[in-house]
């Protein structure tokens, strides 16, 4: 039987790197990792989705950067940007990577 490659990006925050997969994909892998069932496998996600969260949060303060202006450097809305701080909403990569990358900027840390 053929293994099928799972597909996933990577970013980079406060010196640790994260794997971003899709649900259906992390989900698998919880499946074939585990041999209990689990009520809601998903959990893990919201888990996940509020330590980006903090840690974005606390990036964003550490850079002394309003959302206003976070929002500003990374293109994206401020409305967006304090739903993920709050962590209400999952962002795609693509989101992550534009905040991850604003805040890099303006402080001259990778």
């Amino acid at each position: 039987m053929k293994e099928r490659k799972t597909a996933y990006q990577r970013v980079r925050l406060d010196g640790v790197w994260y794997v971003i997969i899709k649900e259906e994909e992390f989900c698998g892998l919880l499946r074939s990792q585990t041999s209990r069932k689990l009520s809601d496998p998903l959990n893990a996600i919201i888990i996940s989705n509020q330590r980006l969260a903090d840690r974005l949060l606390q990036r964003r303060q550490d850079a002394e950067l309003t959302q206003k202006e976070l929002a500003r450097l990374a293109g994206v809305r401020v409305e967006t940007l304090n739903r993920i701080e709050k962590g209400r909403t999952s962002p795609d990569f693509k989101t992550i990577r534009k905040l991850v990358n604003a805040i890099t900027d303006y402080t001259g840390k990778g």
